[in-house]
């Protein structure tokens, strides 16, 4: 079976109240800086440019580092064909040893840079829900909510995180319509559905 990924990345105006709620309710994670290295083959590149005129991206080769290691992710997102909302992503990701070297090996395999993300992160998790609350270098405060648990429709895991907000009063929220990368490639456009 493929790991699926169900999350939403969201703005949060004044996210004061769901931080309030995250301390008194959710069970804290910890804290990490991580720096997020894009990837994408000069031979079959990732990057398109949509009918919208923004550049884009369906699928993702992500190194990330962090204090406590090195993961690297590839993820293929599945978007609604009208809106081209992101539903949900396949996702493979494992541990690496050296960052240092798989970013040497990934460029002599010719596959080069597309973005790179500094965020400082603290995550937290309540029942089935993960958020990650993100401050991203020059982009801002971002509050990724992820669904962990089992879907026999992954296509129906962003209504159940967008009701669960609801529920716990996170009523005033911009959802971001991709991922960082996407909001660097497009720092003209709106980021939000």
């Amino acid at each position: 079976m493929k790991d699926v990924e169900v999350e939403i990345r969201i703005f949060l105006s004044d996210p004061c109240a769901l931080l309030k709620w995250l301390e008194n309710s959710a069970e804290f994670i910890g804290t990490s800086i991580q720096t997020d290295v894009y990837f994408e083959p000069e031979c079959k590149p990732f990057i398109f440019v949509g009918e919208d005129g923004h550049k884009d991206a369906d699928d993702w080769l992500r190194l990330r580092e962090t204090e406590a290691g090195c993961e690297i992710c590839f993820k293929r997102w599945h978007r609604e064909p009208e809106t081209r909302k992101s539903l949900y992503a396949d996702e493979i990701e494992t541990s690496v040893g050296n960052g240092e070297k798989m970013r040497e090996l990934l460029m002599f395999l010719g596959f080069r840079k597309i973005a790179v993300v500094k965020k400082n992160r603290s995550s937290w998790r309540y029942g089935n829900f993960q958020f990650d609350c993100d401050h991203v270098e020059n982009l801002g405060f971002f509050v990724e909510v992820e669904f962990k648990g089992q879907l026999e429709d992954p296509t129906k895991g962003r209504v159940l995180i967008e009701d669960f907000l609801r529920r716990i009063g996170v009523t005033e929220l911009k959802i971001a319509r991709r991922g960082y990368p996407w909001m660097m490639w497009n720092l003209e456009s709106s980021h939000f559905e």
